[in-house]
């Protein structure tokens, strides 16, 4: 807690809580009533937390006189547990009351960030344990938490640490600024656009995010791999090439020869790869060409099936067509010899 021997509160004459919250780096805490520390109940487990308990209690709710307690050690305890008190104190309908009146005040101060345009803050611990962080400001407008800004002293030209910064945040607790805006959901404010966002420019122009990153090679490997291996400040000279009407290379120096004949033998032996992978290709097709067309005694056997099966139809149209004459040519030799019966029954007919 904020205390030191320059602030003692020896020789004077108002309440201890008053010249508790009176100290310079003390605006942001609140007079807790009386009547709430003399209940044991609200102090429950507290004396854990705090050596010479009761004497620091009766220290805080002046029941011992300051000329009474001139340990250091004794007024720092009681610092301390005031704070523990405190954190429970400002979570109760009447201690949002009072902090109520000390926001709208902005006795805690505004959000440091340009965009908020001067938005009220409210105190926030990152932890809940004494001695753990100091004490911060939240802004409920960007959602963020900063440290407060240091209080300047005017007896000396350097900032007095030992102000707001110096507060431990225990004494505020991690819930309180959020139950506060639950509570009084009329002060929250429009969250910050995301087109209020600072954007970075050079000459008028948008810094873009490459430029912010960090490179991945440093000073020395960039320097050694820039360097070319002929010599130390050599500029590496790329040799122009020609390309014949055969799809070789030739090097328009002739110093250049062997790498373009090693370009060469690459290039035939791509080629000589892709004639093979074709001649294999052309292989596996005629392959399956072959397993799928029948062979030629398969087809003249079906040839021969097919002319058998003609002649066999042939035999049987010719018996059919000589069956028929044989019986046409009964049917007519019946027919005559009734003829020459009938004549023959005439002519005796006749005679008689």
């Amino acid at each position: 807690m904020a205390y030191n021997e320059d602030s003692s509160a020896s020789g004077h004459d108002e309440p201890w809580i008053q010249w508790f919250c009176g100290l310079k780096g003390h605006e942001m805490f609140c007079e807790v009533e009386r009547s709430y520390i003399e209940d044991g109940f609200n102090l429950y487990g507290l004396r854990a937390c705090v050596s010479n308990f009761s004497d620091c209690l009766d220290l805080i709710l002046d029941r011992i006189g300051p000329d009474d307690s001139d340990d250091s050690h004794l007024t720092q305890s009681a610092c301390t547990l005031y704070g523990l008190i405190h954190a429970r104190y400002i979570i109760t309908a009447h201690g949002l009351d009072a902090m109520y009146n000390k926001y709208a005040a902005k006795e805690f101060g505004t959000c440091p960030l340009v965009q908020c345009a001067g938005q009220p803050v409210l105190p926030v611990g990152l932890k809940d344990e004494m001695g753990a962080d100091t004490v911060k400001i939240y802004c409920p407008k960007c959602q963020c938490v900063y440290h407060p800004p240091p209080v300047r002293s005017r007896s000396s030209s350097h900032h007095n640490n030992t102000g707001a910064a110096g507060v431990d945040g225990a004494a505020f607790g991690t819930t309180f600024p959020h139950l506060f805006l639950m509570t009084f959901s009329n002060l929250v404010p429009d969250r910050l656009p995301a087109a209020s966002a600072y954007v970075p420019r050079v000459f008028g122009f948008r810094v873009h995010v490459s430029a912010r990153q960090k490179a991945n090679v440093g000073p020395a490997s960039a320097t050694s791999s820039t360097k070319p291996s002929d010599g130390p400040g050599a500029i590496p000279k790329r040799l122009p090439f020609t390309r014949r009407s055969g799809g070789s290379f030739e090097m328009a120096k002739e110093g250049g020869s062997s790498a373009v004949k090693g370009e060469d033998d690459t290039i035939a032996k791509e080629g000589a790869g892709t004639s093979q992978s074709n001649d294999a290709t052309n292989d596996s097709t005629s392959k399956s060409i072959k397993e799928l067309a029948p062979s030629s005694s398969q087809v003249r056997v079906g040839e021969d099936d097919e002319g058998s099966r003609k002649s066999k139809s042939g035999k049987r149209r010719a018996g059919t067509d000589g069956d028929a004459s044989s019986k046409g040519n009964g049917i007519g030799g019946a027919e005559g010899n009734n003829n020459l019966s009938k004549r023959r029954r005439k002519a005796e007919n006749g005679n008689t």
